[in-house]
Order: structure tokens, then sequence, then C-alpha cells
């Protein structure tokens, strides 16, 4: 890892190990509640339905378009916050608090997704002032018509800024990089349907989060193979380079092979349960190695 020796990166992935052997009780509980989820609807379709939807996100708190929105159960539910920090939205106007309507189960997921990122991000982020989406409930179809996606825009640490919005996911910094991909890692372990810079250029300037389909991984899932070629590749160091195309080849399976023994955890990726850690752990140890070198 470039700036950080072979016993420094051991040295913070016993770290990881170390906290992460704390919540193991926590983390079997969360494997319960996603391993059976119905997948909804293929990656294509969510995504050729929702690609401009955060374009049309800053009337979302007005009761107009929630009216105008197809309700799910329970309607809809007005959230400023999530476990405690504000949301903003920033997208053609000056950064501004913004209540957004949402789907409530999806609330509580969102919810469940940020106390999983501020457990892990290290102490020297500092506290979680704000984060800044691009749109939640849109009146178009797809997951953000029903209230049930969200796009992020920037999380606002006290001494560390993650910005999807500045195309972060191949910024010159490996640092930021770092912290790019440890997001979105983090953000995979609750939601199947993860978008973001790699996918495609709709995406490259905010990740995508819904409760559409199955956390599991698949090789079916092009965003998500994405997403663990550039965890390989910018979190792990993996070398050489691993080209990110979506394609689940003997390069990349045992590159995931590698970085899963990296973090203790043997087995197959296809196991939802491995799967679920090695993201919760790539998460932090990402975090943790944007703060060295």
């Amino acid at each position: 890892m470039a700036g950080t020796t072979t016993t420094e990166m051991q040295q913070v992935i016993d770290d990881v190990l170390s906290a992460e052997s704390d919540v193991a009780g926590l983390v079997d509980d969360q494997l319960v509640v996603g391993q059976d989820e119905v997948v909804e609807t293929d990656e294509q379709s969510a995504c050729s339905a929702i690609d401009s939807a955060h374009l049309d996100a800053v009337p979302e708190g007005d009761a107009s378009v929630a009216a105008a929105a197809p309700a799910g159960a329970g309607g809809f539910v007005s959230m400023s916050q999530l476990d405690g920090v504000p949301l903003f939205f920033a997208r053609g106007v000056e950064p501004r608090p913004q209540t957004f309507s949402v789907e409530p189960h999806f609330r509580d997921l969102l919810t469940e997704t940020v106390k999983s990122v501020r457990f892990r991000a290290p102490a020297s982020f500092g506290d979680l002032k704000r984060i800044t989406s691009a749109g939640v409930l849109v009146h178009k179809p797809g997951f953000h018509g029903k209230g049930r996606a969200f796009d992020h825009d920037a999380w606002a640490f006290e001494h560390v800024n993650i910005r999807p919005i500045a195309h972060e996911h191949n910024a010159p910094s490996l640092h930021r990089r770092q912290r790019y991909w440890a997001l979105a890692a983090l953000i995979r372990s609750h939601s199947a349907f993860v978008l973001h810079g790699e996918y495609n250029p709709d995406h490259r300037d905010h990740i995508h989060q819904d409760n559409g389909g199955p956390r599991p991984f698949t090789t079916s899932s092009e965003a998500t193979v994405k997403l663990v070629q550039a965890m390989c590749n910018h979190i792990f160091d993996h070398s050489p380079k691993l080209t990110i195309d979506g394609g689940f080849g003997p390069l990349s399976s045992g590159a995931a092979a590698e970085a899963m023994r990296k973090v203790g955890l043997a087995g197959d990726i296809f196991d939802f349960g491995q799967w679920t850690r090695f993201l919760l752990r790539s998460g932090r140890l990402g975090f943790e190695l944007s703060m060295r070198g």
C-alpha cells in the first residue's frame, strides 16, 4: 500500500479485526434480516428508471410531490435527519437543510446505514455533521417514485469529507478513493442496488442506494462486481490492478478471495454471511487506511 508499510498494514488489519469481533453478534442479527429478501426488479431496469431522478429532487419536501407519487405501504414520512445527522440539499442552490419524504421502512434502513458508517469511521474523522442528498422521493417510475431510494452526494465529518458529487471514486488522492469505496462498501452491506461512479456515467456524481433486491453477492449485478473490483484496487492495493469491467473472472475472483483472507474471512464470497462481513471489514479498513501515510 502506497505510504503504508507491510507491518503498518497488518497492524491496521489487526485493529479492524479486533473492532469487528466486538460487534460479531450484532452483525449476525443483521444477517438474519437480509438473507431472504425478494428480488423486485433487475439492476438494469432499476437503473434505467432512476438514472436522472436526482435532477428533479429540489421540491421533494413539498406536499404536492408527495401526493403525486404512488404511496407505498403505510404512505410516506418526512425526514430531516438520519440518526441525528441533519440532511442537506445542494443541487443548483446554496447548501441548505432539507426535509425529504420517504417510505418508513426505507428510512429505517437508511438509519441503520448511517449507524454502521458512524460506528466504523475512525475517531480522527470527527463527528458526522451532515449528509447531503441529491434526492429521495421523486415523481418518477422506479424506487425514487416509491420513496425507497437515496442519492448520496456528500458526507461531511468534522475533519474529513467524502464527496461522491466530486467524482471521488477516481480522485487523484488515494485516501479520497479509499474513503469513497469504504463508504460504498458499507452502504452495500445494507442494500442490494448500490450504483456508484464505476457503474455508469449517470452515477459518477452520486452513490445511489435502494432496497429493491437481495443483498447477497451475485455476478449478475454489474454494480456489485465493479464495487468488489474497485475495493480490491483501492482498499487492498491489488497488483496488478484489476480492470473494472463487471466481469467476475479468475483474476477478480482470486483478488476477492485474497482480500477476504486479509481480513480474516475464509470460505466463499457467495456465502451471505461472509460477504456481509467482508463489506463491513473492508469499509472499516478503507476508512482507517485513508488516515495513514
